[in-house]
């Protein structure tokens, strides 16, 4: 039996190992939080709406084409004495593109020359002795006996084989050796070069050329002389007008084209490049005008979100009183201009729900 004065010692010692393992429980279990009490607040994108007037567009795309455009071809062989011909080169009309080894079709020029020099002195000889005969019939076969008329046929074709053989720009312009036969290596000074054979193209691009396809319900909206905003693939702006409307309408596209005539004095649109492009043709105004992204659709029914006191939103049903591919017209009581509407990330919210807004850039 132990000694009653150790009771307390014993019974301190088990008070301080009960505490020790208690404290050291606690520790290892952290207290975990209760995540339903955890309020999830999404970010969504907000805009700014206002009361200015919805323009209307007739929109379309088209390709670029230059105003002119010819192949270099040249319609005789021979060597090549000198050229210019290099890709993205400015020439202007007139100036010589390519000059072949003239020695061989000017000495084809003098000998058909001396040939219709001795055909003509056999003609005056021809005719002196039918003095007593008259007509432009009798003339003419004269001419054929005497071989007067084939040796001009021949001296004419002579002189146009040796313009042949320089090739000059038929109008200012850039050239172009994609797509053709040869290219910048072949064509070089001393080289054979066949007839037919495509050197180059010229392209006059300071001023081009659009087709657009409209569809038949709004080619009638336009006119010849209306004004037309370009966007090139980089996004740079270009005004253009029209200059031709077609007169037929595709049966099976249902579309009709309209020629737009654009100035291109830099350069900035390439032949073959696709442009965008839109015809104003009326505005109109209501009390507000919101991007088309804040119209949600639920349940059969249109809706917008309004943020409230920068952190709650309401949905408000509406009716849109017109609309094109950026904006929309509204006219409700709750909605005014300065109102903030919800534009994307928005589309799992509900009414009241609290948000983290984030304001379109």
């Amino acid at each position: 039996m132990k000694h009653p004065k150790y009771i307390p010692l014993l019974y301190c010692i088990l008070i301080t190992a009960t505490l020790f393992t208690a404290c050291k429980t606690e520790e290892e279990s952290p207290d975990v939080p209760d995540m339903d009490s955890v309020e999830i607040r999404p970010e969504v994108v907000f805009d700014v709406v206002d009361d200015k007037p919805l323009n209307f567009y007739i929109e379309s795309r088209g390709v670029v084409e230059p105003l002119q455009q010819t192949k270099i071809v040249p319609r005789i062989s021979g060597y090549v004495e000198s050229h210019i011909i290099e890709e993205g080169r400015q020439v202007d009309k007139g100036e010589v593109l390519l000059q072949f080894v003239d020695d061989e079709w000017e000495y084809e020029v003098e000998q058909a020359r001396q040939a219709y020099l001795k055909a003509k002195n056999q003609y005056e000889i021809d005719k002196r002795l039918r003095e007593g005969y008259s007509g432009e019939s009798n003339d003419e076969m004269i001419r054929i006996n005497s071989g007067l008329a084939e040796a001009e046929v021949a001296y004419d074709r002579a002189k146009l084989n040796l313009s042949y053989t320089t090739i000059k720009a038929p109008f200012s312009g850039r050239l172009s050796l994609q797509d053709v036969v040869t290219n910048q290596g072949f064509i070089s000074v001393g080289s054979y070069v066949s007839a037919g054979t495509e050197l180059a193209s010229l392209i006059d691009a300071a001023t081009v050329r659009i087709r657009f396809d409209v569809l038949e319900s709004e080619i009638n909206n336009l006119e010849k002389g209306m004004e037309v905003e370009l966007f090139g693939p980089e996004g740079t702006e270009y005004r253009g007008q029209i200059i031709a409307i077609s007169p037929e309408v595709n049966p099976d596209t249902k579309t009709g084209q309209v020629l737009v005539e654009v100035d291109n004095s830099e350069y900035g649109l390439k032949t073959g490049m696709t442009v965008d492009g839109r015809v104003f043709v009326r505005s109109q105004k209501s009390k507000v005008r919101m991007p088309r992204e804040a119209l949600l659709e639920r349940d059969g029914r249109t809706l917008v979100f309004r943020l409230l006191n920068n952190e709650e939103v309401e949905w408000i049903y509406v009716t849109p009183v017109a609309m094109n591919s950026d904006y929309v017209l509204i006219d409700h009581e709750d909605i005014n201009p300065g109102d903030t509407l919800a534009v994307d990330q928005h589309f799992s919210i509900s009414h009241q729900q609290k948000v983290v807004p984030l304001l379109v850039d």
